[in-house]
């Protein structure tokens, strides 16, 4: 059920009614909104701990995209070769490949990571790329805190982060990222100043095709145009991308996280709140944003 959101004329109005948020809400909210000026900064309509480092979830698929098509820029055909999954990528979760006995290319790897968060089209491709190029990629969209130190469904013990030479403070989580630094992703895809318009149009392709709609895009009109990636785990919730408004010139970008919700103690396993309250919070947050915007 749509929720009953208020008349929001103002910035300040909601600001306002985005912070109650962090008080309903047990566990971490991050939040930023704004128009690109260019691919790097922005208009800010409201910022709350942007800076906070937060699990990434999937939404460290972003890089691994970006990086994929930095590499095959202005050589798309390379993106037909056949990348089968190996034994060792082939993890669960999100997905299905995992499950089929097929041979994807790696634009098909791509667009299943994005679209419907494949876990082991993921791990293919940064075996394909490194876990190297991502970070490096990263780091020159401006995603400062970004970082990819294992693979999707993987265990700590699994990696050696001296080998990658990757640092991992002691009170951060292992893949990481902020709203800004997917902010700072988006505001590159509108801008696109660093790769090739045909390479953005790809990438464009699987964050519009993106199936999960259970947070941002929830209550919105359905012809709403929503570029965008997700991110679950048990007690986190995560959506940033592009929102475009009809009658207004500039997207809008998002990153609205909410990470450390509940716990796994109680009776049966149960969290009196998890990432599905998280959700739901994120969800009528994107309905307040588009009445402002309306």
């Amino acid at each position: 059920m749509r929720p009953d959101t208020p008349s929001i004329e103002t910035r300040d109005e909601l600001a306002g009614y985005i912070d109650r948020y962090d008080d309903e809400i047990d566990g971490e909210l991050g939040a930023f909104l704004g128009f690109p000026t260019d691919d790097r900064n922005f208009d800010v309509v409201y910022a709350r701990d942007e800076n906070h480092v937060f699990q990434s979830a999937s939404t460290i698929k972003l890089p691994v995209l970006y990086a994929l098509y930095e590499r095959y820029d202005g050589q798309f055909g390379e993106l037909d070769r056949p990348c089968p999954l190996t034994p060792e990528n082939r993890v669960g979760g999100s997905g299905l490949l995992h499950l089929l006995d097929a041979t994807p290319t790696l634009e098909d790897l791509a667009v299943a990571m994005i679209s419907v968060s494949d876990n082991a089209a993921t791990n293919q491709l940064i075996d394909h790329l490194g876990i190297e190029s991502v970070n490096d990629a990263a780091a020159r969209l401006g995603m400062e805190r970004t970082r990819l130190a294992r693979k999707m469904m993987a265990t700590l013990e699994d990696y050696d982060f001296e080998e990658f030479d990757i640092s991992v403070p002691a009170d951060e989580p292992t893949n990481a990222t902020t709203p800004l630094d997917c902010a700072r992703f988006f505001a590159d895809l509108v801008y696109r100043r660093m790769l090739s318009a045909e390479a953005y149009e790809r990438m464009r392709v699987s964050l519009n095709a993106q199936k999960d709609t259970s947070m941002i895009p929830r209550y919105l009109p359905y012809e709403t145009e929503v570029a965008h990636k997700t991110g679950w785990l048990p007690t986190a919730a995560l959506d940033t991308g592009i929102l475009s408004v009809p009658d207004r010139d500039e997207p809008l970008v998002f990153s609205v996280f909410i990470d450390g919700v509940g716990s796994a103690d109680g009776e049966n396993g149960d969290a009196r709140q998890n990432g599905a309250d998280a959700a739901d919070a994120i969800a009528e947050i994107g309905d307040a944003v588009f009445t402002w915007l309306g």
